[in-house]
C-alpha cells in the first residue's frame, strides 16, 4: 500500500467511525482541514448517509465537527482522493457502501472492511472493490469501540494485507495479520461469537433462574474447576469428553430443563443443548474402551458421524 497515505476516507461515522477518527487524530494529528503551510497534508474526510437527517445524523454532523472531519452524506468525488478507506457501516449495509464507493475508488486504494459479515457476504463485498482497481482487506474487530477506542484489536485478512497492518499498528491500531484469504478474519469473529453470545445466552437463563431460587452466589461460587483452567483449556476438554459422556450429559440436560421449567424459566438454551447432545447419543460414536481422544480425533469423528452435512 502507500506507505503513507495522505488521505482517509471513513464510510460510516457512527460508533466505530467516530472512535476510529478520534484516535487518528489524537495519534497523529489527522483532521479534515490542513493546516496553514502543511505541505503534505494528511487529511481525514467520512460519508455517512444519515447526515443531519433525524437525531442521530445531527449527532453525528456535530461530533465530526467538533473533530474536523470533513464529513458528506452522499458518496461524493472527494472518495477520489482517499488512498485508504475505512467502511465502518453495519454489517447489513455493507454490500451497498461497498458498491457505491467502489466506481469512485482511486485505482489501488486500500478499502478494509470492518463489517460484521459471512464469508460469502465478505466476497459479495470484495467483488465491486475489485472491480472498480481497490484493494479489499477482510478486517475483524475482536473488541468494543466504546471501551477500547481505535485499540479495540482486530484481525486482518486479504492478499495484500502486510503492509496494511504494519500502517494500522504504526499509527494506533491494535492489529494481527491472520493471512491472505479475505473473509478468513470474519470467519473467525463469527465463530468466535457462536461461543460468546451462546456463552451470553446460557448465562441469562441460568443465572435467572439462580437469583429466583436464591442461589445466584452459589452457582457462580461452583465454577471454580472452569476457573483454575484456561478459558480455551475447558472447551477442549468439554469438547473431548463429550464424545465418551454425551449420553450422561444428555440425561442430565433433561432434568435441567425440568428444573428451568418449575421455575417459571422457559428453557430455550437448555432444550437446544438436550437436543445437540441426543444427536451424539443417537450416532453412537461413544468408544467402547472409554478412553477419551485428542481434541484433533474428537472434532473428526463429530464431523463425519455426527454433524456431517457436505
Amino acid at each position: 500500500m502507500t506507505p503513507s497515505p495522505r488521505v482517509i476516507a471513513l464510510l460510516g461515522f457512527g460508533e466505530a467511525g467516530t472512535a476510529i477518527a478520534r484516535g487518528l487524530a489524537a495519534e497523529g494529528g489527522w483532521r479534515g482541514t490542513p493546516k496553514p503551510g502543511d505541505n503534505a497534508p494528511r487529511r481525514l474526510i467520512a460519508i455517512d448517509t444519515a447526515l443531519d437527517q433525524h437525531a442521530r445524523g445531527i449527532a453525528l454532523g456535530k461530533e465530526a465537527r467538533r473533530l474536523d472531519v470533513a464529513i458528506a452524506g452522499t458518496y461524493t468525488e472527494a472518495l477520489r482522493e482517499a488512498d485508504l478507506v475505512i467502511c465502518a457501516v453495519q454489517g447489513e449495509h455493507a454490500l451497498s457502501a461497498a458498491t457505491s464507493a467502489a466506481p469512485l475508488l482511486k485505482k489501488g486504494a486500500h478499502y478494509l472492511d470492518l463489517c460484521t459479515v459471512t464469508g460469502a457476504m465478505s466476497d459479495e463485498d470484495r467483488a465491486p472493490i475489485d472491480a472498480g482497481g481497490g484493494r479489499y482487506i477482510d478486517v475483524a474487530v475482536m473488541g468494543g469501540f466504546f471501551k477500547q477506542g481505535i485499540k479495540a484489536p482486530m484481525l486482518v485478512a486479504g492478499a495484500d494485507a502486510a503492509p496494511v497492518v504494519e500502517w494500522m499498528n504504526a499509527n494506533g491500531f491494535v492489529a494481527t495479520l491472520l493471512g491472505p484469504k479475505p473473509g478468513s478474519a470474519s470467519a473467525v469473529k463469527m465463530l468466535r461469537s457462536v461461543i460468546v453470545k451462546g456463552l451470553e445466552a446460557l448465562a441469562v437463563e441460568s443465572l435467572v433462574t439462580a437469583r429466583r431460587q436464591g442461589i445466584l452466589d452459589e452457582v457462580l461460587g461452583c465454577l471454580g474447576d472452569i476457573d483454575s483452567m484456561t478459558f480455551s483449556g475447558a472447551l477442549q476438554m468439554l469438547v473431548q469428553t463429550h464424545v465418551v459422556h454425551a449420553e450422561r450429559r444428555w440425561e442430565e440436560m433433561g432434568l435441567v430443563a425440568r428444573t428451568l421449567r418449575e421455575t417459571g424459566v422457559e428453557p430455550l438454551m437448555t432444550s437446544a443443548i438436550e437436543t445437540s447432545h441426543r444427536r451424539t447419543v443417537d450416532a453412537h460414536i461413544a468408544p467402547a474402551d472409554g478412553q477419551v481422544p485428542s481434541l484433533d480425533d474428537a472434532l473428526a469423528i463429530l464431523s463425519d458421524k455426527v454433524i456431517r452435512g457436505r
